[in-house]
């Protein structure tokens, strides 16, 4: 992975818990649950094939109704 992933709920950094991870495009896609808030986002991290350039980013995911 490239930098230092953050929490998008609660801006903590660190290890989180992986839930499953799977490849979307050139992307790695990981579902990440947050040791402090519980808070579960996406992370994409990815080298595009053509334009060899790192994109990585996060996705808030909506807690599913119990």
């Amino acid at each position: 992975m490239g930098s230092m992933v953050k929490c998008p709920y609660c801006g903590y950094e660190g290890n989180f818990r992986l839930i499953k991870q799977w490849r979307f495009r050139f992307y790695i896609v990981k579902e990440l649950e947050c040791p402090k808030c519980h808070g579960v986002f996406n992370h994409y991290y990815g080298v595009n094939t053509q334009s060899n350039k790192v994109s990585e980013f996060v996705i808030r995911v909506k807690p599913k109704s119990r």
